[in-house]
């Protein structure tokens, strides 16, 4: 299916969802999810945990929110930290839902942190940033693995069986970064962005921002977005913002998804007829490119 085409696809499936007809939204999305775009796989998990067009089947979901999840689909990621969390489709196993729960608290999502400190309040996780487990991730990130450079960045950050250090902290998320690792490269920019653990530098903000919302990012997306409107670390360039506010846009959910909507609308309004068409066509043709060799690349939307 060409580009255009499973663009239609989409979004005739969300018109049918939004009125109610689930078997047509299900026919829509199936064949996207099929053919690997995640925010299809996400659609066609939830519908399937929600019986919505399809008989309930938690276990169903599961298998299509992995697929979502391993892409870097947030909504997954969470939907797969909740149902290890209750064992629902699954078997209940804390350790995996703290792991999906902190892949989606990473990319911003609030809810999903929420979830991941109610787990640790709780007491359901034995220790999951003690010091044993530090050193095991440190082993890993040593030996060049990036998931683990990630997790044993995430500890630096936020002190959990390390001692909170900034510094070590942007360290390890430069060096998941590097290898290509979506989220890393989006936490770091935060940090050149703000000056933590890092000399502030936004051009260098900029440059990890773009690796990170060229993969589909929708906070790297928006972060991105502004640096063009403002002009800070990158010449100031309004149609490259209005692209990428409106591609945020069409994945960020709730108040996030109306900021970035009311963002691209103010630099709408300084667009010349010209700047707009051609923003416009930069939105449509724009996808995700994962920059993992042989990942199927993903389209994030609502």
């Amino acid at each position: 299916m060409g580009v255009a085409a499973a663009h239609a696809a989409f979004e005739d499936g969300r018109r049918a969802y939004d009125r109610a007809d689930y078997a047509s939204a299900y026919r829509e999305w199936r064949p996207l999810a099929d053919g690997g775009d995640a925010a299809a796989q996400f659609l066609v998990g939830f519908m399937h945990e929600r019986g919505q067009g399809v008989p309930p089947d938690p276990a169903e979901a599961v298998a299509w929110y992995r697929r979502a999840a391993l892409q870097g689909d947030v909504h997954a990621q969470f939907r797969l930290g909740f149902l290890h969390a209750y064992g629902r489709g699954v078997d209940r196993d804390d350790v995996q839902a703290a792991d999906w729960y902190g892949r989606a608290a990473a990319q911003g999502n609030r809810a999903a942190q929420t979830a991941l400190d109610e787990l640790r309040a709780e007491g359901r996780l034995d220790g999951p940033g003690g010091s044993r487990e530090a050193l095991l991730l440190r082993g890993a990130a040593d030996r060049g693995g990036a998931a683990a450079q990630y997790q044993l960045a995430l500890r630096y950050a936020t002190g959990e069986g390390v001692p909170q250090d900034a510094e070590q902290a942007a360290h390890w998320y430069r060096q998941a970064a590097e290898q290509g690792l979506a989220p890393a490269q989006y936490q770091i920019g935060l940090r050149y962005a703000n000056g933590d653990g890092v000399t502030k530098d936004y051009a260098e903000a900029v440059k990890w921002y773009r690796r990170a919302a060229e993969q589909g990012v929708a906070f790297a997306q928006f972060n991105l977005a502004v640096r063009y409107a403002n002009g800070q670390g990158v010449e100031r360039d309004p149609v490259q913002a209005y692209q990428w506010f409106s591609v945020a846009a069409q994945s960020l959910l709730g108040k996030e998804a109306d900021t970035a909507r009311q963002a691209r609308d103010s630099i709408k309004a300084q667009l010349t007829p010209e700047q707009l068409a051609r923003g416009e066509e930069m939105v449509r043709s724009w996808r995700a490119k994962p920059e993992a060799p042989g990942a199927p690349s993903a389209t994030p939307r609502r």
